[in-house]
């Protein structure tokens, strides 16, 4: 036993049947014939048939597909045979073989010493039979990937890509955070030294400032003594002045004799 095709009345897979072994060609199978229901006995006495009435034909049965003793092609999506290329096919094979028939027989008219080698038999060749059943179209829609739905282990691991994407951000996060406190940090400690710097400057300014009160006050306090000691040589040449004053008095009174008259 072996396992052939069984196609529809268009050529259509439908399954495999078993056969024999010895099976090939095509041969169509049938499709069941509903059972008539008996007639009842009593029934059939109480309406007697018409003279002219024709008994009923059996109907006769109907093609349901074929039985294909031909391999099927490999490679097809849904393979389908070509009942017309097959009947073709046939017939080629008929008229090969009537054509042998009567070559052999024109061949056996000629005396044995004429005949010559006898006639042979040329079997045309089997055309392709098996032929893919989808158009173009349906083999692309079934051919297109279509979007699987993921696992429960994709998911999972979609979810742990979350969570280190998520994990990696707080990182970066907290990297971007310490330098931000870092730069703040140090922008705090120039600031810091800038502020020493200036306060440092600041101090040498007022310590500047009072050095040059302290030498504004020891100047003036020089002006001071300078100006006291101008009064004094201002007096001390009054005092010198009115003396030599008095000096020339004496002397203008002793040259005309009238010192005792001053005196008096």
């Amino acid at each position: 036993m072996k396992a052939v095709p069984k196609v529809n009345t268009i050529g259509l897979y439908l399954e495999d049947a078993l056969v024999d072994d010895a099976f090939s060609g095509v041969v169509p199978f049938y499709a069941e014939v509903e059972p008539q229901a008996p007639v009842v006995p009593e029934e059939a006495e109480q309406e007697p048939a018409p003279e002219d009435e024709q008994p009923e034909e059996t109907p006769e049965p109907e093609i349901a597909g074929y039985i294909v003793g031909v391999p099927v092609k490999p490679g097809l999506f849904i393979p389908r045979f070509d009942i017309a290329a097959w009947e073709v096919y046939q017939d080629d094979l008929q008229d090969a073989e009537s054509d042998y028939r009567q070559a052999y027989d024109e061949w056996q008219t000629y005396p044995e010493d004429e005949r010559g080698e006898p006639p042979a038999y040329v079997a045309p060749e089997m055309p392709t039979l098996w032929i893919e059943g989808l158009t173009p179209e349906e083999i692309e829609e079934i051919t297109r990937p279509q979007p699987q739905e993921p696992t429960e282990l994709e998911l999972l691991a979609a979810v742990v890509e979350g969570i280190q994407q998520q994990n990696v951000q707080l990182q970066e996060a907290v990297v971007s955070s310490g330098e931000e406190l870092s730069a703040v940090k140090t922008a705090s400690e120039e600031q810091q030294v800038t502020l020493s710097a200036l306060g440092s400057e600041q101090v040498k300014q007022d310590l500047s400032t009072l050095d040059l009160k302290q030498q504004n006050n020891v100047i003036g306090a020089e002006l001071v003594k300078k100006d006291i000691s101008i009064l004094d040589l201002y007096m001390q040449n009054q005092v010198l002045g009115q003396m030599l004053a008095a000096l020339e008095l004496k002397i203008l009174a002793n040259g005309t004799g009238g010192e005792s008259n001053v005196q008096q």
